[in-house]
């Protein structure tokens, strides 16, 4: 790390990366494990297949933040997953104010009820402790930002810039007009699910994206284990509720594509970080002393 380096502030790694670290380990790990009682345990009922796609997205946003938590020191290594979750909290308040009434807020099962106004409480204050937080790391955080590299290879940049473009695209014509779509979504779903699945799209999609405009494969590598932890799980997923799926549908299909698609370019991301020699900031022609020590350092 350079000495000149800004800093990850530690009121962004604890009162922003660390609660949204335990909140998704607490979601991931109840849509996983009672995928069929959501009626009973969660905010609102999804059906287990939906409950298990969602899931499986908290359980790589919970690997990406922990990651992040625990490895990265310099702002730069760590505002792709900051700036993404950030913007995720807010898709996610946008989507429970829009579709509210599927909440359980107005009666049910206690604990369900519970967890409705918890999650309901917490989606709107996580956008005001999140502003702050980056108003502290943007502001008050001393040090230089590292120029960026050299741009990506064209064989690198070209299907991240391609998918993260599909991703949000799709997120957003999902996030702004889920009626349709649920109507015809190949499982039962509620326009609120919907809105959920898109949010998480749209959120990985920028984060390609961001990939591209980092220029350095190694400053995205806690995003890359969220892209294999989300893929591997939702593909599970949908094997394990196989039988509530209609396959004959196409939307069926475009799922495990897209599933396909998460899996794929994270482990492709991971192995090409490894393999490939850390991209220096423009204008710096070798390392200094020391620093090739670090070099493999994923934080």
């Amino acid at each position: 790390m350079e000495p000149t380096a800004r800093p990850l502030s530690p009121v962004v790694r604890y009162t922003m990366v660390v609660p949204l670290t335990l909140g998704a380990a607490y979601a991931a790990l109840l849509l996983t494990l009672a995928s069929s009682h959501t009626d009973v345990l969660f905010a609102w009922t999804m059906s287990p297949v939906s409950a298990t796609l969602v899931g499986a997205g908290y359980a790589g946003s919970c690997a990406m933040l922990w990651l992040c938590a625990a490895r990265a020191r310099t702002w730069t290594r760590a505002r792709v997953t900051v700036l993404s979750s950030s913007l995720f909290m807010l898709l996610m308040l946008t989507a429970i104010l829009l579709d509210r009434g599927t909440l359980h807020l107005k009666g049910g099962e206690i604990f369900a009820v519970l967890a409705a106004f918890g999650w309901f409480g917490v989606h709107l204050v996580a956008p005001l402790i999140g502003t702050v937080g980056l108003g502290v790391q943007l502001l008050g955080a001393r040090g230089d930002t590292p120029d960026r590299p050299e741009p990506l290879p064209w064989w690198i940049a070209l299907p991240t810039f391609s998918s993260g473009l599909f991703l949000t695209v799709v997120g957003l014509l999902l996030l702004a007009a889920p009626a349709w779509p649920a109507r015809h979504w190949p499982w039962a779903v509620t326009q609120l699910d919907v809105r959920v699945i898109a949010a998480f799209a749209l959120v990985f999609g920028l984060a390609m994206l961001g990939t591209v405009a980092e220029r350095e494969l190694r400053r995205v590598r806690h995003g890359m284990v969220a892209l294999v932890v989300t893929g591997t799980l939702g593909i599970v997923g949908l094997i394990r509720y196989a039988d509530q799926v209609r396959w004959a549908s196409v939307g069926a299909w475009g799922v495990v594509a897209v599933l396909m698609l998460l899996l794929g370019m994270g482990l492709a991301g991971l192995g090409l970080s490894t393999i490939l020699p850390e991209a220096l900031p423009r204008g710096t022609s070798s390392r200094a002393p020391g620093a090739s020590a670090g070099a493999g350092n994923p934080a």
